[in-house]
Order: structure tokens, then C-alpha cells, then sequence
């Protein structure tokens, strides 16, 4: 088995439904899941933090989303995401999506350029304004790497206890994912429902998955309402147009 998959604390990558994550946070609730080769068909492997509850929950909403469209995906619990960048997990690890902030990624990619962003006010950690948002965010986009790519920021905001966040950048999620991974019609689907989410709900969900919930119970309501997809019957959205198209 390669290092990097001795580096995650479990790779639960199967066709989505067959495994969920435990509304427990923290290495000890992937202990009864084996650790699983992605050997499937371009099977997709969403790296989440099992610390953070919001990356559990946004992580299974990209999870759904990919797998009503026929997509092989799964999560992965990796630990990395406390000692490395998101930019680090995806090229050192078995990880094809990442999930994380814009001011956070941003502040780890380009520190110089990150704080030109950083404003006196006190109020700015908890209101940024829109405008600085698209500014962090066409900022953080300059700095990828060829093979790294990314949809349009979503409104909803996370990562509030990270050091950006405490310097008052905007904290927009995102996925980070690998060029070639994803078909122009998945990535498609993924900003839509990115640009979806909101705040309020994300915090939400996250609460109750804290509270001891299951991510697939938490995520299903909201699922339902806005991408009209059933995590107990996927296969709700037509995947002609998406097995026919090749990555991008």
C-alpha cells in the first residue's frame, strides 16, 4: 500500500451510499472502516478533515451531488489537513477534491498578497463585503497551478476558526479539485450547488453533526430541497450527457 494512503486515516471511496460518515468528529469514528483501494472506474476521492464538522457536511453534499450523476465517488477522512496546505493534500495524497475557504487558501498560497486584504475594522472577520470577497477570491484563483482548478466561490462562509479568518479575510467556500478529473457537466453541477449553499444552513448541519447526527442524515433535507436528489435513491438525475463527456 502506497505512503500516502499510511498518511489518511481512512479511504472510505466507494459508489456513494455504500459508506457514510458517523456524526463523530476526530480519527476514532473511521476505526471501524477499513481502509479501501480506489481502484474503481475514475473514482472520484473527496479529502475532508474529520475535525470539521462544516467540511464533513459541504464534503457530503459534493459527494451526493457527483454520485446522482452516476459519478463513483467517496470521502476521505484524511488527517493531513492539520499539518498541510489544501494545495499539499491534493498533490501528495490519493485526493482528487478538497474543501476549503478562500481567505484561508489564499492566506496559505500567497501571504504577501493575503494581507493587502487585511483591514483595521473590527467588524470585517464577522461582514466582508462582497466586493473584497471577489477580490480575495480572483487573487487566489492567479495563484493555482496549472492542474488545480476551482468553480466560483460559494456565499456561504466557513472556516471561522482558522488565522485568516481571525485576520478578517473572506472565508468563501470552495473545492479544489485536479484537472482531469471532473467532466464540464459535473463541474457544472458543482458550481451550481455551490453557489447554492448558505451560511445559516451550513452552520446548521454542521451544529448537528457536532450534536452527534449522521452527515447523510444532516445533509439529506437540504439536498432534497436544493439539488432534488434523494441520498437513499442517487440515481435521480439523467447521466447520458455525463458518462459522454470526457474530464476537463
Amino acid at each position: 500500500m502506497r505512503d500516502a494512503l499510511r498518511r489518511t486515516t481512512a479511504i472510505l471511496v466507494a459508489a456513494s451510499g455504500a459508506l457514510s460518515l458517523t456524526g463523530c468528529t476526530g480519527s476514532e469514528a473511521f476505526a471501524n472502516f477499513g481502509v479501501l483501494q480506489n481502484d474503481g472506474q475514475q473514482t472520484l476521492s473527496i479529502g475532508v478533515n474529520p475535525e470539521d464538522s462544516e467540511q464533513l457536511v459541504v464534503g457530503e453534499i459534493y459527494n451526493q451531488v457527483l454520485a446522482a450523476y452516476g459519478r463513483p465517488v467517496g470521502i476521505a477522512a484524511n488527517t493531513n489537513f492539520a499539518q498541510h496546505s489544501a494545495m499539499d493534500t491534493l498533490r501528495e495524497d490519493d485526493i482528487d477534491l478538497v474543501v476549503s475557504c478562500t481567505g484561508t487558501l489564499l492566506y496559505d498560497f500567497d501571504r504577501a498578497t493575503a494581507e493587502t486584504y487585511i483591514t483595521d475594522d473590527q467588524e470585517a472577520p464577522q461582514a466582508p463585503n462582497a466586493e473584497r470577497a471577489d477580490e480575495v477570491y480572483a487573487s487566489l484563483v492567479a495563484t493555482f497551478p496549472h492542474d488545480i482548478r476551482t468553480v466560483d466561490p460559494s456565499p456561504a462562509q466557513g472556516c471561522a476558526d482558522s488565522e485568516a479568518a481571525a485576520a478578517g479575510l473572506p472565508q468563501n467556500f470552495v473545492p479544489l479539485f485536479k484537472e482531469g478529473k471532473l467532466s464540464r457537466r459535473e463541474i457544472k453541477r458543482l458550481n451550481f450547488i455551490t453557489r447554492v449553499m448558505a451560511t445559516k444552513d451550513i452552520e446548521e448541519m454542521a451544529e448537528r453533526v457536532d450534536n452527534g447526527e449522521l452527515v447523510r442524515d444532516v445533509t439529506r433535507e437540504w439536498l432534497m430541497e436544493y439539488a432534488s436528489i434523494n441520498p437513499d435513491n442517487p440515481q435521480t438525475q439523467s447521466t447520458d450527457d455525463a458518462k459522454a463527456e470526457p474530464p476537463v
